[in-house]
């Protein structure tokens, strides 16, 4: 009898153990904690004009170059009244992952000599050109989804204007060429705002 409840003390304390051992067990399993973090990438935003990115370079006054090929009456290269040239914006969207709209604006700058400046019109990759003047923008809507592997090239047809419509007069225009108080010469001058913006979800 004696060696009996030995058995069933130690049998209980095994019981014991095991119990003890399983509830342990159960409650770690709901104590169990997991972690991490989830990387998400940023859409791209590195539209290029002219071989610049606009988010590091946001003046364009170095990349865009006006030719005036000249002709039978006036050299190339400069302006005179009647001389027509352009100038051309080439746009790389290749690296842009959001859809956005583009307004291109032409003005004559304030500083600049001759008021006469004006854009006459423009083409998309080498297309017909579609008159234009400066109190107009050249907008765009452009789609993340479609082909972008090779740029879009503008070209903005610009003109000394002269005769009907124009501010100057002759004595205006002789004036334009003169140099300025300090023996400057005074540039002709006109400005071009190139705006993106995303498009609204």
């Amino acid at each position: 009898m004696k060696n009996f409840k030995k058995v069933v003390f130690i049998l209980s304390c095994i019981s014991l153990l095991f119990s003890i051992t399983f509830i342990v067990q159960t409650y770690a399993k709901y104590a169990t904690s997991i972690s991490g973090s989830s990387d998400i990438n940023i859409a791209k935003w590195d539209i290029i004009v002219n071989d610049e990115n606009i988010k590091t370079n946001s003046n364009l006054t170095n990349v865009i170059s006006p030719v005036f090929p000249g002709n039978s009456n006036i050299a190339s290269n400069v302006i005179a009244p009647t001389a027509e040239g352009y100038f051309d914006l080439a746009f790389d969207f290749s690296q842009v992952d959001v859809s956005f709209d583009y307004n291109i604006s032409i003005s004559v700058n304030s500083n600049s000599s001759v008021t006469d400046l004006v854009a006459t019109g423009y083409s998309v990759d080498d297309g017909l050109t579609q008159p234009f003047d400066s109190s107009q923008t050249i907008s765009n809507h452009v789609n993340y989804s479609d082909d972008h592997s090779a740029p879009v090239n503008i070209r903005v047809y610009i003109k000394w204007e002269d005769g009907t419509g124009a501010m100057m007069n002759n004595t205006d225009d002789t004036l334009a060429t003169l140099p300025d108080a300090s023996s400057q010469a005074r540039p002709a001058i006109f400005d071009v705002t190139v705006s993106f913006t995303q498009t609204p979800v």
